[in-house]
């Protein structure tokens, strides 16, 4: 009789013990769920995060980088739950091949063009200023990076008013970002591109100029005018193999408070 109570309790100390072990995994399951965004949305999407998991939803870990090469990652078999792109082109792409089951509009941006200290920036000047050969022209790279592929259809824009000017800007513009995915712990390559003297004006983001402005001293920033400037349209959209989670953190993202949480970082 002892020794059929024994097996029971052991039976019953292991069932209890595979719950546990399966509550451990589902938790760190839960810690592991990971978004996969464009580097431009580092400061609101930190924000979001925080928020998500505060209303008790998992925390989801970031990587950021240029979002045509985290496309390039998910497409060779890395899927994180989420994917966030500075261009809706990439996550489409991914929802018409089955790697995303979601493809929405995430938030908008436009461009600015940045100086680096001591450069005279008149928002009347900036196309003179960009095609002056003495100055050095900062760009992301186009294709691995949206913010390179807006900056030239911006150049096409520029060469309608001014023909010629597509010629000249593309041969004497620097691709100093956005090539490459670098570390998680890397800064900004912006912020390092002009203390390395790299760039005397580099186009970029307006939401990166505000944020860098406060990084570089001296550095001043003006937005393209309505005519040239492009729109940059984000989007966003859960994995095929996310659980049901993801959807979730989606909705949050692009629902009402995540709306107030770009709109407060300059998103539109």
């Amino acid at each position: 009789m002892m020794h059929i109570l024994n097996r029971r309790m052991l039976r019953g100390m292991l069932a209890l013990g595979l719950a546990a072990l399966g509550s451990v995994a589902g938790a760190a399951d839960r810690m592991q769920m990971r978004v996969f965004a464009a580097g431009s949305l580092r400061a609101p999407l930190e924000e979001i995060i925080s928020a998500y998991a505060a209303q008790g939803g998992p925390r989801y870990v970031a990587r950021y980088g240029p979002s045509g090469k985290l496309r390039e990652v998910i497409e060779q078999g890395d899927a994180p739950q989420v994917f966030a792109s500075a261009s809706i082109e990439h996550t489409e792409a991914l929802y018409k091949s089955g790697k995303l089951r979601s493809n929405k509009v995430l938030t908008r941006n436009v461009l600015c063009l940045m100086a680096a200290p001591g450069v005279r920036l008149s928002a009347a000047d900036l196309i003179d200023l960009m095609l002056d050969p003495a100055v050095k022209l900062g760009t992301s790279t186009p294709k691995a990076d949206p913010s390179g592929d807006y900056t030239w259809e911006l150049f096409r824009k520029i060469d309608k008013i001014r023909p010629g000017a597509y010629a000249q800007l593309d041969a004497k513009a620097l691709k100093l970002v956005g090539a490459e995915l670098g570390p998680a712990t890397q800064g900004s390559p912006y912020q390092a591109a002009f203390e390395a003297k790299q760039a005397d004006v580099f186009v970029s983001y307006c939401t990166n100029a505000v944020v860098l402005a406060r990084q570089v001293k001296g550095l001043t920033w003006e937005r393209f005018p309505d005519a040239l400037n492009v729109a940059a349209v984000y989007g966003i959209g859960a994995a095929k193999s996310a659980a049901g989670d993801a959807d979730a953190f989606v909705a949050f993202a692009t629902g009402p408070q995540g709306e107030q949480i770009f709109a407060r970082h300059g998103f539109k």
